[in-house]
């Protein structure tokens, strides 16, 4: 489910780390020590030197010196540098990298943002020495904090010519020919056109941007009372990661499925009406951008920790996922399958037709058949189990106070125990009791109903806990029916009497020893949306008050107990109950008939139909 994590979460971005120069603390004995070589084995000068005095690297030497890598690489912090030679590195192809870094130049990009220096130079450089042997193969990080496999014969597939050549200040190896630059999934989203409109929703300057570190900025002197700093120090900082996960971390592997423009704008085309908040809403403008566009990206992203190959023929758990079925119960008191997608390989899976691209921490999916539906992502189950607004009062007449007054309902939670027979059949194993403390007056409470969307079709039920589920001898007259008359506050319209699956106004008779669903109202729409909404007079709620007669009291017909395990709204069609599961996985459910269905034997997922993932979590809880 989403959350407000996008209001509170930052998740830092690419490392300054890998881009930051840093105090080598390897000596060159040391080194030279560990390869079995003399003294004489170390050349004289520096890298530059080296570089800038090769004729067949002259092309290499040209874009270092354009870039001001000069007086880096002739100094004396240590550095391994694999240099292109002139074979396969030509002067037209060093002279284009030279004129996007001084066109970046000029646009004031920050040089930590400078394509060039990340994708081209320090992609082809690294800190401190690293040398190779036929005995080993190794994982080095690159400047630009891309790893890299080195052996004795290549690196990342391109051949080695000079190797181990040992300067004052580093290590050199020329090659016959530039290293690709693999982007990560976050960066390749940025260069593909036919991604344009999620590049521009995840690149946003609102939710993309660089934070000031004090603490690990160089202090220099204080002016007019505020700190010079000699050398700053910034965190890029992206807030939609608390949904991708760290696409943009190379310590991290994803799978990101990607629509291409015209599949993004239907489904944020489809969203945004679900997204209508009101008016007096907080950040408005903001929510109704923002929220249908995190509505299509979450649950899009899928980390390689828990979907290898081998789980991706069973599922595929995108980060939005409760990986855990028992946090799965806690949260949604069954352990439903949000966010999890059954079979994504097959044709008409999530990932069933994709084009692939190979990013350095991942695969990027692009995708034109979006296969992950709505009811299985954002479009949730409502439930309101203890979010109470108001109970009934009336004027305190011992009060002088004319506002004094005192509730004229009494609440208490009920819990039923593993040992009784409505066990895992109540949501959360819980109701509230709500008795009336005064006998001859009938009561209501109203429900705070959260997170609901706008125009979306919803099934309102109100679900009614049996006596016996807090007491297994609870009386007859404690078992008795109670009738109530439902009202619903929408947002958009103000409040409105609910009426049954029939079209008429009228009020709801409980059933006696059952967990008792009734259809307050099918297919209800509303008109504004409360997702992440905070301020209490525009939530949306639900009244629920007794419609009992005195003479039904005294004549013990019925009771004005209320007995309230949850407010439950599911998307329109999607709960089916049924008095007994089907004889086989995958036969057709039975349906029952009426308001009133008793205890239901099992309630469906919200995909609709069985699956032997949902028979297994059925048995389960049981």
């Amino acid at each position: 489910m989403i959350s407000k994590k996008l209001l509170y979460n930052k998740v830092l971005g690419l490392a300054v780390a890998a881009l930051t120069f840093v105090a080598c603390t390897d000596t060159w004995d040391d080194h030279y020590e560990s390869l079995g070589n003399g003294a004489n084995s170390v050349h004289q000068g520096s890298l530059w030197q080296a570089i800038s005095s090769n004729p067949n690297l002259s092309n290499f030497a040209s874009v270092l010196e354009a870039c001001n890598y000069k007086p880096i690489l002739d100094g004396s912090q240590v550095f391994t540098v694999f240099a292109p030679t002139n074979d396969q590195f030509t002067q037209a192809q060093a002279e284009a990298w030279i004129n996007d870094y001084q066109q970046q130049v000029a646009a004031n990009v920050h040089q930590k943002n400078n394509t060039v220096l990340k994708e081209f130079v320090q992609n082809h450089i690294a800190l401190y020495n690293h040398s190779v042997s036929s005995l080993r193969v190794d994982s080095i990080v690159m400047m630009n904090g891309k790893y890299a496999v080195l052996s004795d014969t290549a690196i990342n597939g391109v051949k080695l010519l000079d190797k181990n050549q040992l300067y004052e200040n580093g290590v050199l190896y020329t090659l016959d020919k530039q290293v690709n630059y693999l982007p990560t999934v976050f960066e390749y989203v940025s260069k593909d056109a036919e991604l344009d409109s999620l590049r521009s929703f995840l690149y946003n300057s609102h939710y993309y941007y660089r934070e000031f570190d004090p603490g690990q900025s160089v202090p220099g002197s204080i002016v007019d009372g505020k700190m010079q700093y000699l050398d700053s120090v910034f965190y890029q900082i992206n807030e939609l990661f608390s949904w991708t996960g760290r696409i943009n971390s190379e310590d991290s592997t994803y799978l990101f499925l990607a629509p291409k423009n015209d599949t993004w704008k239907e489904l944020v085309e489809k969203y945004e009406p679900y997204f209508n908040y009101p008016e007096k809403v907080a950040n408005r403008d903001s929510l109704v951008y923002t929220m249908p566009r995190l509505a299509v990206l979450a649950g899009s992203s899928f980390s390689r920790t828990f979907n290898s190959d081998e789980q991706l023929q069973d599922s595929a758990m995108s980060t939005e996922c409760t990986i855990n079925y028992v946090n799965r119960k806690a949260q949604w008191f069954r352990p439903f399958e949000y966010y999890q997608y059954f079979k994504p390989l097959e044709a008409k899976g999530a990932m069933g037709n994709v084009e692939k691209v190979q990013c350095s921490n991942g695969e990027v999916l692009k995708t034109t058949d979006w296969n992950i539906s709505d009811l299985n992502t954002f479009n949730t189950y409502v439930f309101s189990t203890s979010k109470i607004k108001e109970v009934s009062k009336v004027k305190n007449s011992s009060s002088t106070n004319a506002t004094d007054s005192i509730e004229t309902i009494k609440a208490q939670m009920h819990y039923v125990t593993s040992d009784n027979k409505y066990f895992d059949k109540l949501w959360g194993n819980q109701y509230i009791e709500f008795e009336q403390q005064t006998t001859t007056m009938n009561h209501y409470v109203t429900y705070i109903l959260p997170n609901v969307l706008s125009n979306m079709g919803y099934d309102i039920y109100l679900v009614a806990a049996p006596a016996l589920a807090g007491d297994s001898t609870a009386s007859d007259v404690s078992r008795l029916p109670t009738e109530v008359r439902c009202t619903i506050f929408n947002p958009g319209k103000g409040e409105e009497q609910l009426m049954g699956p029939d079209g008429t106004h009228k009020t709801f008779v409980t059933t006696p020893d059952a967990v008792d669903y009734i259809l307050l109202a099918e297919n209800y729409q509303f008109n504004t949306c409360t997702y992440n909404v905070s301020e209490s007079d525009l939530q949306a709620c639900l009244k629920i008050e007794t419609r009992v007669g005195n003479a039904d009291i005294r004549n013990n017909k019925k009771t004005r107990t209320m007995r309230i395990n949850c407010i439950l709204l599911v998307p329109h069609g999607t709960l089916e109950l049924v008095d007994a599961l089907p004889s086989e996985i995958g036969s057709p459910a039975v349906p029952v008939a009426a308001n009133h269905v008793g205890t239901p034997g099992v309630l469906l997922y919200p995909h609709g139909k069985y699956t032997d993932r949902s028979y297994r979590a059925w048995y389960l809880q049981r």
